[in-house]
């Protein structure tokens, strides 16, 4: 049951109050108090962007909303450049112009956000493929073969992982409404526990330390993750983890958690790839505002989960590609179900009604039920838009060989 809407006052005296009053709505799944609490931000202050920026993630625009006036009317005299605020006003923009069809328009303020944020947060790309590379190159059937798993625990991780943007959040609200499940969102604590492995440096490589830990080291961090991870629900038996990043650390997943359940998330690179370049994200995102860094980023990811399924016994990782779960839910929740070894329970079928707090950038998404309007989205802006990102990842397009051929 959801819970009741509370009577808000449609203008707020105080705006700054109500935009914070509205994410705290929102990250508790209350949306439609959120909305409120962001239209009455605005009404006090027309030119409050964070308040229209936190407002157009949760809303869709049409022609002659005032909203969308309030935006446009900003263009002429922009926000400050480079600031937190430009950045977030060129995001609005953007999302407000796709939602009534001027693709065009809204590309080219998605293209000033994201050329904006990207001038903040240089990637080193060299650095970003010597890492992969590194995973791969110790990762091998060997080190496998030569190493034992850690020992059993009851406690069953579930890791939901993938490229950001290809429903990994859409996944883990399907699981987390079966009543034996926990759904912990997205957690830091598999990073911190193998960043803290004895021999560790700041700054290096997580897979420098590896070849010298012993497999009682390994049961050392296992446990402390598992005992971090637990405290959020420590009666259930199944948490998941949906750290879309940890396909990383798919090897040491392995050898920490032998019981623990691996669900790998696809969507089409093209839509996965650029809802990432239409979305503002934090300071881990940094591959996210550039065309080409992005495409750079989805075939080092695709490559190394190549790699995983590998060097890893058949049946370890469970792909699911968010086009089937949109199709045909009931199927896939099913076949998630299976794999992790639970009955079925009709509770997956109406995530949406979950007062389970969300906190990614696809809050809205979740609390409604499964949509299609998502689909085939970067076709809106046309190969032209999007051509340096399709040359890079159209080998991977093919529903039937999505890790290439």
């Amino acid at each position: 049951m959801t819970k009741p809407a509370r009577k808000l006052p449609t203008v707020a005296a105080n705006a700054e109050a109500q935009n914070n009053l509205g994410a705290v709505y929102s990250a508790d799944g209350r949306l439609d108090e959120a909305v409120v609490c962001f239209e009455a931000a605005i009404a006090a202050r027309p030119d409050f962007v964070s308040a229209h920026y936190n407002l157009s993630s949760l809303k869709t625009y049409e022609p002659n909303d005032p909203h969308l006036t309030a935006l446009e009317s900003m263009s002429s005299n922009p926000p400050e450049a480079d600031s937190e605020t430009g950045i977030r006003y060129y995001f609005a923009l953007g999302k407000a112009r796709e939602d009534i069809g001027q693709y065009d328009r809204a590309f080219a303020a998605y293209v000033e956000g994201n050329r904006k944020q990207h001038a903040l947060i240089p990637q080193n790309e060299a650095q970003a493929d010597d890492r992969a590379e590194r995973v791969m190159a110790l990762f091998d059937t060997r080190f496998f073969d030569e190493r034992r798993q850690a020992g059993a625990d009851e406690r069953t991780p579930i890791f939901i992982l993938g490229m950001p943007r290809s429903g990994t959040t859409l996944i883990e609200q399907i699981l987390a409404s079966h009543p034996a499940v926990h759904g912990a969102g997205e957690l830091g604590d598999l990073n911190e526990v193998i960043m803290g492995a004895p021999g560790a440096a700041p700054g290096s490589p997580f897979t420098d330390p590896l070849p010298a830990l012993s497999m009682d080291d390994i049961e050392v961090l296992a446990r402390e993750y598992l005992d971090r991870v637990w405290q959020h629900a420590p009666h259930h038996r199944y948490i998941t983890d949906k750290s879309p990043a940890n396909f990383f650390y798919i090897g040491m997943i392995y050898l920490m958690f032998p019981h623990s359940r691996i669900i790998h998330s696809m969507r089409d690179p093209m839509d996965s790839c650029f809802s990432c370049y239409a979305k503002l994200f934090n300071e881990t995102m940094g591959f996210a505002y550039d065309l080409e860094c992005i495409g750079r980023f989805y075939v080092r990811y695709i490559r190394l989960m190549r790699h995983w399924h590998e060097v890893l016994p058949a049946g370890t990782i469970l792909d699911v590609c968010y086009e089937d779960v949109v199709a045909d839910t009931g199927k896939e929740a099913r076949r998630m179900l299976e794999y992790i070894g639970l009955p079925w329970d009709d509770a997956c079928l109406e995530f949406y009604k979950s007062e389970r707090k969300v906190k990614t950038a696809s809050v809205a998404q979740v609390r409604q039920p499964i949509y299609t309007s998502s689909l085939a989205r970067w076709k809106r802006f046309g190969e032209t838009h999007l051509a340096p990102l399709l040359a890079m990842v159209e080998a991977y397009r093919d529903h039937s060989k999505p890790y290439g051929s």
